[in-house]
């Protein structure tokens, strides 16, 4: 984006047209030149003021540095919550030893060029990888710009069941799983002690999944220890959704141990 500035030098009276362009340059220079304060991401072109000073028609005019494509990402990355595993979990670091392994990578990559309507859904036992591939997956859509939103389930259902009774904040707490367009719900259904997810776990379900069915330029990504029938078993209405979905993009890993990478050395 360009726009013109106008810094508080004034240019000095009986300055001719090509004294003119000469003082524009003067202030283009002066202005590249200064340190900027933005932090996170080191540019020597702008100098991390995010955008660089030209003469465009004879003033001084400012546009963005090619640095604010990577600072976006970077903050997108924070605001994501995936930002201390993204370097570690990404398609190249996702290890495959059997063709099971080879199935989920495809699919997962696959599904970055086709993903309009479509979610991502994979299931079944603790440790066969499932973080790590949807990890890098909303990773490659961080990259591509795409605002993004990490929930663990079962830390972020049990906050918004304590706000039920307080409409206000309790909506400004989730709206954001219900609108930002890329989210991954990782460990869905799952509880802290183990029990069954409850009618409140459901609604909750419901509400942010129902939203993101119903406008379909939402991206959403979902692990679980669950299978889709699994869901469909306890709750027609979230697991018919899901299912609809899906129908491209569901994985079963089953419940064999030997699926479980922590017991087997990766």
């Amino acid at each position: 984006m360009e726009q013109l500035i106008n810094l508080s030098t004034q240019i000095p009276e009986h300055t001719t047209a090509l004294e003119c362009e000469d003082w524009e340059q003067y202030k283009v220079d002066t202005y590249n030149k200064r340190e900027g304060d933005l932090t996170g991401y080191d540019c020597d072109i702008c100098k991390n003021k995010g955008d660089i000073a030209f003469v465009k028609d004879g003033v001084m005019t400012l546009k963005d540095c090619q640095c604010s494509k990577p600072r976006r990402s970077l903050k997108l990355i924070q605001k994501s919550g995936l930002s201390g595993i993204l370097d570690d979990y990404t398609f190249d670091k996702y290890k495959i030893k059997e063709g099971w392994q080879k199935k989920v990578k495809a699919s997962a990559e696959k599904f970055l060029t086709d993903n309009e309507g479509k979610w991502f859904y994979i299931g079944g036992i603790s440790g066969s990888g499932k973080t790590h591939i949807c990890t890098a997956i909303v990773g490659n859509l961080l990259k591509q710009g795409y605002p993004s939103r990490y929930m663990l389930w079962r830390d972020e259902v049990v906050k918004l069941k304590g706000l039920v009774n307080y409409p206000e904040e309790y909506q400004e707490a989730i709206q954001p799983f219900k609108t930002v367009k890329v989210l991954y719900i990782d460990d869905f259904l799952k509880t802290k002690k183990g029990d069954k997810a409850t009618g409140g776990d459901i609604n909750i379900a419901f509400e942010i999944l129902n939203n993101r069915y119903v406008n379909k330029n939402l991206i959403t990504i979902i692990s679980s220890e669950l299978s889709v029938e699994e869901v469909m078993n306890i709750d027609m209405a979230v697991g018919g959704r899901v299912y609809q979905r899906t129908k491209e993009y569901a994985i079963d890993v089953g419940n064999d141990k030997a699926r479980n990478r922590r017991l087997n050395n990766g």
